[in-house]
């Protein structure tokens, strides 16, 4: 099997959520959903990664593994990463017990510290942080996945605030985003404070949120709030047994407000933006970090590589997304690759057009990216892409996504579609995983791992194409 040269996939065996995303001496670290017996979804253990350069990275020993008989003895899910005091890191991430013990409705917050500038090895506390749901009408089915950011003023001290997914499965419009709230320095004693999302607010039909990720758009780290502005950035899907997972799933970012409607009432965001954090089909659970230097914000999403009909036989499935560098503009949140990757194209190696047919590669690449320039703002969506193998696989990038408006405005209650306008598309391709990146910030990604190298490219509709190839 051939690995992807700039995605991050496990060695072998499954890999879904990104976790506990952080930069500490230099060194980035993803965590990630991993299982590392078979290339399917199973117990889960948080595997972990890491890379000076974004480009090139080292896959370590397992870094949370489930405890018998312990509050994650069914299995150690997505969670986030925080610095707690005295200079240590920690972990927050829900545990569950085997279903012979309760199951994951007994799902728990507990929390992890590494004293290890490598945050290699790692030491769970034997109690969960929250250990109890809230009761809500109708009651919660599903509470799982934890953004912890810093609001500043809780009731005159430092305080920190921690969102946690939840919804209740079979009801339209229930997915839940709670807040919980602590002056703890150590992170271990929250109080519930009330619903900080709901999917009615958000637009959405969603039975269950989950992956939340919280944080503000400047400011002066991570979760460090500046003012009330805030994103929120969720997963959503709702459990439809007559839907295919794509269709009743994704993420979306939101751009808004912490607000209280009354005095001593509890903070909710109100959103006033949103959009699809992704227009194609393998996106979903992004998470985001803040550089050590504080000039980037960074987030990796698990790519279903799964559905792939390709990817059956493989000893590995599932990747992470190339790093992409999210920027709020306009209260929009836009999307591009990381510098490190983009950094990697070298020069033109051929051109083509609707009128000059393929464009052959001197030698076929793992690795390429192909730019799209258009000269109308609607000519991207009828263009397509498409990538020719060596052993002459034909795969088509769908660009008719692009045409249709998908950031929105909450104006008078009612969200109106705002047009944006595309005046070229980045497309990467790397071992049959395409992402494209379009010039007003969004992003959409596919995959057909039958094409592990390109040998030519054709561009049909108003578009023409450029390729260069990348090499790490």
């Amino acid at each position: 099997m051939t690995r992807p040269l700039l995605h991050l996939t496990p060695t072998t065996g499954w890999m879904n959520d990104p976790n506990g995303l952080t930069q500490s001496g230099g060194v980035h670290h993803v965590f990630f959903q991993h299982n590392p017996d078979a290339p399917t979804f199973g117990t889960m253990r948080w595997g972990h990664a890491t890379s000076p350069d974004l480009v090139h990275w080292t896959e370590h020993p397992t870094a949370l593994s489930p405890r018998a008989g312990g509050p994650d003895a069914g299995g150690c899910w997505s969670g986030c990463a925080v610095d707690v005091a005295g200079g240590s890191a920690a972990v927050i991430y829900t545990g569950v017990q085997r279903p012979e013990d309760g199951g994951p409705q007994r799902a728990v917050a507990l929390r992890a510290v590494s004293e290890d500038a490598s945050l290699v090895s790692w030491q769970p506390d034997a109690e969960a942080v929250i250990a109890d749901w809230p009761e809500l009408d109708p009651p919660l089915t599903d509470w799982r996945d934890h953004a912890v950011l810093r609001p500043g003023d809780l009731d005159g001290q430092l305080g920190w605030r921690q969102v946690v997914a939840a919804g209740t499965a079979g009801h339209d419009g229930a997915g839940k985003l709670l807040s919980y709230t602590t002056t703890d320095p150590e992170l271990r004693d929250w109080a519930y404070e009330g619903v900080f999302l709901d999917a009615a607010a958000a637009g959405l039909d969603a039975h269950v949120f989950e992956c939340p990720d919280v944080f503000a758009p400047v400011g002066d780290g991570p979760g460090q709030l500046d003012g009330a502005d805030l994103v929120v950035v969720l997963s959503w899907y709702s459990k439809d047994p007559a839907a295919e997972l794509h269709h009743s799933s994704g993420a979306v970012w939101l751009t808004g407000r912490l607000a209280s409607e009354e005095d001593g009432a509890p903070a909710r965001f109100v959103p006033e933006r949103r959009g699809a954090l992704d227009l194609g089909s393998r996106f979903y659970a992004p998470q985001s970090y803040t550089t050590a230097d504080r000039d980037r914000r960074i987030a990796f999403g698990w790519l279903r590589t799964q559905d792939d009909p390709a990817s059956a036989g493989r000893t590995s499935v599932g990747a992470q997304s190339l790093p992409r560098h999210w920027r709020v503009v306009g209260g929009r949140l836009q999307q591009a690759p990381v510098a490190e990757v983009s950094g990697l194209a070298g020069d033109v190696v051929v051109e083509t057009d609707e009128l000059s047919g393929a464009g052959v590669l001197d030698e076929p690449a793992q690795a390429v990216v192909v730019h799209l320039a258009v000269d109308d703002a609607r000519a991207l969506a009828a263009s397509t892409l498409v990538l020719v193998s060596p052993e002459g696989r034909r795969t088509v990038v769908d660009l008719s996504a692009f045409g249709r408006p998908t950031t929105e405005r909450l104006v008078d209650g009612a969200w109106t579609p705002e047009e944006t306008r595309v005046r070229w598309a980045d497309v990467y391709v790397d071992t049959g995983i395409v992402e494209v990146f379009a010039s007003d910030g969004r992003a959409a990604a596919t995959s057909d791992l039958a094409v592990s190298a390109v040998a030519a490219v054709e561009a049909t509709g108003p578009a023409r194409a450029s390729v260069r190839v990348l090499t790490p």
